[in-house]
């Protein structure tokens, strides 16, 4: 059974390509049924190129994307082709036809597009990343008045299932205080990561953000949660600047 993908409803121009998986069909098993995207969790590599491949057939890609190593960083690096071995959290590109993909389960997926649709980029961000400023950084990088900026940001892990400590409190709160609430238990608040990088995107000239408010957390039929199931898989967004000679 093909991987499930989801055409991403957002306001990008109509060249760009935007899509996300889900956790239905694929052939992945155990702690990864069924669509993991993931090499690096103790999948089947096997499994995960029959995902992978699946939805690459169903978009008509005529180029692999470009799977990041995710290492929880807030480092950001250009994308040139498809044969780039990129280890960062974000990334963007110029070239047509050259799709990027971002892993999640609870972390944040966000996509980014200029208004022209000729440049692109992915991030994928936690409290660690939105702390260390890979929104702001990625900004920089892409050197595109923010105005002129569109960002998609995808089904993550809501506050209600998320409770962070003193620590994170402390890192985060230098940015705002407006994405915390207090829990029952004295030194634990719930966070909201969307809003803590709705706030950054703001803050940095954005205005173009739309949201995807589903949790991982809370929809196990769909999404894979690290926080619900410390081992399990990832899904894909992935977004492309449309070629010539692909016409989806």
């Amino acid at each position: 059974m093909d991987v499930q993908i989801r055409k991403i409803a957002w306001g990008a121009p109509k060249n760009i390509i935007a899509y996300h998986s889900t956790k239905i069909g694929g052939w992945s098993n155990g702690a990864f049924k069924f669509s993991n995207m993931s090499l690096d969790v103790g999948d089947n590599p096997k499994d995960v190129k029959k995902n992978r491949d699946s939805m690459i057939k169903q978009l008509n890609l005529n180029t692999k994307p470009i799977f990041m190593k995710q290492i929880h960083s807030a480092t950001v690096r250009v994308a040139k082709s498809s044969t780039d071995n990129l280890v960062c959290d974000s990334c963007y590109t110029s070239v047509k036809g050259l799709p990027l993909a971002v892993l999640s389960a609870d972390c944040l997926p966000i996509l980014i597009s200029n208004n022209d649709g000729n440049k692109i980029g992915v991030i994928h961000a936690g409290w660690r990343g939105l702390a260390g400023g890979i929104i702001q950084k990625f900004l920089k990088r892409f050197a595109t008045d923010p105005k002129d900026v569109v960002v998609w940001i995808g089904p993550s892990i809501n506050p209600e299932n998320y409770i962070i400590r003193e620590d994170v409190f402390n890192k985060l709160s230098k940015i705002s205080t407006e994405f915390f609430s207090r829990t029952k238990d004295i030194g634990a608040w719930y966070l909201d990561l969307k809003y803590v990088a709705k706030i950054i995107l703001k803050q940095e000239g954005v205005e173009k953000i739309y949201l995807d408010n589903i949790c991982t957390f809370s929809n196990p039929d769909q999404y894979y949660s690290y926080r619900r199931e410390s081992q399990t898989g990832r899904v894909v967004s992935i977004i492309c600047i449309d070629s010539d000679d692909n016409n989806n």
